[in-house]
C-alpha cells in the first residue's frame, strides 16, 4: 500500500492543474485549504513531477488513512506498537529513475517555506537507517537545509538516528525516503523503542500490506516515490533557522552534512510536502504520542478517555485528557502523570467524558463552566520544557508547567453543569423548509 493507491481509493484530493511555482507559491496553496489533500499536477521547473500535500491535515483523513473512526486512532496506533508485523520477503522496487551524483535542485522541488530567510528545505523526509550492532531498522523525520549540488544539512534530534550516527566510526550510510503512505509516516514520527522496527509497526498499521524494498542492505517502502541514497558525514555546517511547530523561528546550528550518491523516482514521481508550522506538520509530531501519553495516564486513572495534543498548542505544547471522574482527585492525577508521559508538553487540561478533548470550542465551554482559577490550576515552577518553546529560559531550559482541572467540580450536582441541547436540533434537515 502506497501514496498512490491511498490517492485512488480517496478520490477527494484537491487536484490542481495550473502551474505553481514551488518557492513561497505551493507552500501557500497548501496552507490556503488544509480541509482535503492536495495535488499539484504542474510544478514549474519540474515537469515530470507532481506535488502532495495535505494527506492527514485534519483528523479524519488520518483516520481514513488507518482505516479507523476518528476516535479508534489512539487504540489503532497503540495496537501496532504492541504488535507490530514482520514483513514479507523484499519486492522488486517501483523505481524507474536512477540519477548518480544528482543535482538536488534540478530533479526535485525543494520549497522555500518563507521568505525572511529564504531557505530550501525538506521537510517531508524519512532517514531509513539499519543498527549497525543490532541489525534492527529504524525510520525517522529529519528536516533536510538544501545546501547546493548534491548536499543536504539534517536537523538531528537526539534520538535514535543521533545514538546511531554517534556509535558509528566514520559516516553513516542511510536511505531518505519521502512519498509514503501516512501509516509509514506516522509510525516514522513515532518514538518507539529502539529494538522495534518503524516498518513493522507500519506493517501493522496497514493490516500487512506494506510493501518493502532493499537499496544497499537498507529497507525502504517499496512504494516510495523518492528515495535518496544518501551518507551522513562528519562534516558539520550552520543549519536554519527554520520555522518549527511553534510556528517561530527556530534558531541555528551546527548539524551534519548529507552527502546524496543516487537519487531514485518513480514515473511522474509525487514529492512529499509537508508545511513547517501548519496542521499537517503539527498532526505527524504530536499524534504518534498521544498513545504513550494515554498508556502512562492509564495506569494512573484507569478511566481515562483519550488524549489529544491540541493544534493550537502547536500539537507538542498543549494537551487535553478526557476522564471519566471518580472521585476529587482524578483530574490533579491525571494531569500529573500526563505531564510525565510527554516532558514537552507545558500545559494540560482535564476534562470530563462528555467534553470532546479534540474541539476547542467545548474544551474551552468546560474551562468557562467548571473551573475556578484558585481552586482548579496546578502550577510546577522550574521544571524541564521543550526546545520548541520560545517562551522558556533559554539559559536553562526551564519553565513553568500547570495542570488545569476542566471537570466538574465533586461537592456539586453534575446536572447543574450538564449542556442544554435545542430539541431535535441534530435531527432536523433545514432543506426540508427551503
Amino acid at each position: 500500500m502506497g501514496l498512490r493507491q491511498l490517492l485512488a481509493d480517496r478520490g477527494d484530493a484537491t487536484v490542481l492543474t495550473e502551474s505553481v511555482d514551488p518557492r513561497f507559491e505551493l507552500p501557500a496553496l497548501a496552507a490556503a485549504d488544509e480541509s482535503a489533500p492536495m495535488v499539484f499536477e504542474e510544478v514549474a521547473g519540474y515537469p515530470d513531477v507532481r506535488g502532495v500535500s495535505n494527506l492527514v491535515s485534519t483528523r479524519d483523513l488520518l483516520a481514513d488513512a488507518l482505516g479507523v473512526e476518528r476516535d479508534g486512532v489512539i487504540g489503532a496506533m497503540s495496537a501496532a506498537m504492541d504488535q507490530p508485523r514482520a514483513l514479507d520477503d523484499s519486492v522488486s522496487p517501483r523505481f524507474d529513475a536512477v540519477v548518480t551524483d544528482p543535482d538536488l535542485d534540478e530533479h526535485i522541488p525543494i520549497p522555500v517555506f518563507y521568505d525572511e530567510h529564504e531557505r530550501q528545505y525538506f521537510a517531508s523526509s524519512i532517514v531509513a537507517v539499519e543498527d549497525p550492532e543490532t541489525g534492527v531498522g529504524n525510520l525517522s523525520f529529519h528536516r533536510m537545509m538544501y545546501d547546493g549540488g548534491d548536499e543536504l544539512v539534517v536537523r538531528m534530534v537526539e534520538r535514535h538516528l543521533h545514538d546511531i550516527y554517534s556509535r558509528t566510526d566514520g559516516p553513516l550510510e542511510v536511505a531518505i525516503v519521502m512519498g509514503v503512505h501516512p501509516a509509514v509516516e506516522l509510525a516514522a514520527a513515532t518514538s518507539f523503542s529502539p529494538e522495534m522496527s518503524e516498518l513493522e509497526m507500519a506493517n501493522a498499521l496497514l493490516d500487512g500490506d506494506l510493501a518493502v524494498t532493499e537499496i544497499d542492505g537498507i529497507r525502504v517502502p517499496a512504494d516510495a516515490e523518492v528515495v535518496l541514497r544518501a551518507t551522513i558525514t562528519k562534516e558539520r555546517r550552520e543549519e536554519g533557522p527554520f520555522v518549527d511547530l511553534s510556528r517561530t523561528w527556530d534558531r541555528t546550528r551546527e548539524q551534519p552534512v548529507v552527502s546524496v550518491s543516487d537519487l531514485y523516482m518513480r514515473e511522474d514521481p509525487y514529492v512529499r510536502i509537508i508545511v513547517p508550522g501548519r496542521t499537517e506538520h503539527a498532526h505527524l509530531m504530536g499524534v504518534p504520542q498521544e498513545p504513550r501519553i494515554y498508556t502512562i495516564v492509564e495506569n494512573t486513572i484507569p478511566t481515562v478517555q483519550s488524549v489529544v495534543l491540541t493544534p493550537g498548542g502547536c500539537s507538542w505544547l498543549h494537551g487535553v485528557v478526557q476522564i471519566d471522574k471518580r472521585q476529587a482527585g482524578d483530574p490533579k492525577n491525571a494531569g500529573m502523570a500526563a505531564l510525565a508521559g510527554h516532558p514537552s508538553m507545558k500545559k494540560v487540561t482535564v476534562v470530563d467524558a462528555d467534553v470532546d478533548p479534540a474541539d476547542p470550542q467545548q474544551v474551552e465551554w468546560a474551562e468557562a463552566t467548571r473551573m475556578q482559577p484558585d481552586r482548579d490550576i496546578t502550577t510546577i515552577e522550574h521544571a524541564k520544557g521543550s526546545s520548541l518553546d520560545p517562551s522558556q529560559d533559554y539559559e536553562t531550559g526551564v519553565l513553568t508547567k500547570w495542570i488545569v482541572d476542566a471537570t466538574i467540580p465533586a461537592d456539586r450536582d453534575p446536572a447543574d453543569f450538564r449542556e442544554v441541547p435545542v430539541p431535535e436540533a441534530d435531527e432536523i434537515d433545514v432543506d426540508d423548509y427551503r
